[in-house]
Order: C-alpha cells, then structure tokens, then sequence
C-alpha cells in the first residue's frame, strides 16, 4: 500500500513535459510558421526522453527543413504551471537564425502540415493562445541579445540582487592582527 502512495507522489513530481520551439526569420523580415489545422505555430515538439532541449530542437528543424541545419542560443525559458490535472511544462524557444530564401510556402511530407514563411508584423497574431507571450519576448530576447524568463507567458522580474555581507570568517582578536600581517 506504501508503495502505490510513493509511486503516486513520484509520478506527479515528475510529470513535466519539456517541449521546444524554434524562430527561423528570413533575411527579408519573415518567420517560418507551421499550420496543422487552424492555428499557426512556431516548428516544435516534445523533447523525448534521453534528449535534450537543443538536440529536440535541433532534430526538429532538421526534419522541417534541412538536414544540416542547427540552431542557435536560447532565446525564451517559459515554465508553464498545468491546471485542472494537466502536468506543469518546460518551454524552450531557440534562435533558428536568419535563411535567404525566396520560398514563400511548402507543404510537409504526405501533406500533414501547411508551412509559411510569414511576415514578421503579422506572425504575433496568427499564433495559437498558448505561446502568444512567448512571441513578445523572444523579439525582445532578439533585439536585447539576451534570453527572457517567463511563467505561464509572463515576464519574471528578477529584481535587484543583494550586496553580500563582508563578514569576516573569523572576528578581529586582540593583539593577533599583526601576527598575520593585518
């Protein structure tokens, strides 16, 4: 009966799912989306187990667009809290780089998924609810040259850092200060 509790608790801490996306632009301002049905989304998936984010990411890209491809640093970190029994989740967005190319749309293999590259001014609301905050901050992630937290698609200010304490490890005695040479 102990165990059946343990392994309870155990699969609900650890019940996260890791997914990953990647922001490919086109040097003339565009943004590669994907469409399997109604909402247009960034190319992404779940990172298996055994993987990780970047190599997800990575193997992604690769079978959307070319075997050689490679991504580049992480541009958003979004911690997803589950509700009404849905599992917390891990959102890595990563920097797919700038393509020249003058392809405006492709279809995938077997004809699963619409793929576009679309205006940048137009990509924030063509995406799905789920990863519209995502969007915002990885162009200030873009334009910054650095990688934005969020939690549940809202920026996490990190407020100010504490100055540590100059605490010695040892208080000043009386009449040893010289003996060390302070």
């Amino acid at each position: 009966m102990a165990a059946q509790g343990l392994s309870g608790f155990y699969g609900s801490v650890f019940r996260r799912s890791i997914t990953v996306r990647v922001l490919i632009r086109t040097s003339d301002g565009r943004v590669l989306m994907l469409r399997n049905g109604n909402a247009w989304e960034l190319p992404g998936g779940v990172v298996k187990g055994g993987e990780d984010p970047r190599s997800a990411a990575r193997r992604i890209a690769r079978a959307t667009l070319d075997p050689e491809f490679n991504v580049g640093r992480v541009l958003v970190l979004d911690y997803v809290q589950g509700t009404q029994g849905q599992a917390d989740s891990i959102d890595f967005l990563f920097d797919g780089g700038i393509l020249s190319t003058s392809v405006t749309s492709f279809t995938g293999a077997g004809g699963e998924w619409e793929a576009g590259f679309i205006p940048l001014a137009d990509c924030g609301s063509g995406l799905d609810e789920g990863h519209g905050g995502e969007w915002g901050a990885a162009l200030e992630a873009l334009e910054l040259g650095t990688m934005v937290e969020l939690v549940n698609g809202a920026p996490v200010s990190a407020g100010p850092v504490a100055v540590p304490s100059l605490r010695r490890m040892m208080p000043p005695l009386e009449g040893f200060s010289g003996i060390l040479g302070h």
